[in-house]
């Protein structure tokens, strides 16, 4: 029983420490595919996440649009749960290790954020695609950027947009290859995509 209740605690406090990851990595997204900034889920994510980051973006420039003190504090959140996850013994502690499963684990994040994005803002396109609430017009811009660059190889035909299916098929074979790095480098898969 104490270990199913050790074992309880330890993925509680990885799904609080991925839950803030993730809120890091949307804002992330936010600023590289430049969404309406006067959106108010925009403005209040990033006002909540620039509470962790905003010390460290003046460290770290962001050039080509890029927020590195994002991704560094995903990291960091991700390094840091690993290192308390440690201390029950579930893991054994290597630094070497730890920070390799940690870049692991924000590839995988950020991969989901992106495929859930896309699925929902398609779906919000089909159903409602004039809606003109904040959320909507927020996952229908994150869709449009995820999108762009596969609409180069695969350009609209007869009026219908393709592209989201190579997208999502990008998305998969890249978050397949990332599962399989976790699974060669010993990672749990559990702790890996935080579920």
């Amino acid at each position: 029983a104490k270990n199913k209740l050790t074992e309880a605690v330890l993925f509680l406090v990885k799904a609080i420490l991925d839950l803030l990851s993730v809120g890091v990595l949307i804002t992330f997204f936010f600023r590289l595919f430049r969404v309406d900034y006067y959106n108010p889920i925009v403005q209040g994510m990033t006002k909540i996440t620039d509470l962790f980051t905003s010390s460290l973006r003046r460290l770290f420039k962001s050039p080509f649009g890029i927020d590195f003190a994002s991704l560094v504090i995903a990291f960091f959140l991700q390094a840091f749960c690993f290192f308390l996850i440690s201390f029950s013994g579930y893991i054994a502690f290597k630094a070497s290790t730890m920070l390799y499963w940690s870049l692991i684990s924000v590839i995988l994040l950020a991969l989901s954020v992106l495929w859930w994005a896309l699925i929902i803002g398609i779906i919000t396109s089909w159903v409602s695609p004039t809606n003109p609430h904040p959320a909507v017009r927020l996952l229908q811009q994150m869709t449009d950027q995820i999108c762009k660059p596969f609409r180069v190889f695969l350009p609209a035909m007869g009026g219908l947009d393709f592209s989201p299916i190579l997208a999502f098929l990008i998305l998969n074979f890249i978050y397949r290859a990332v599962v399989s790095m976790s699974s060669d480098a010993g990672l749990p898969i559990k702790l890996s995509i935080g579920m």
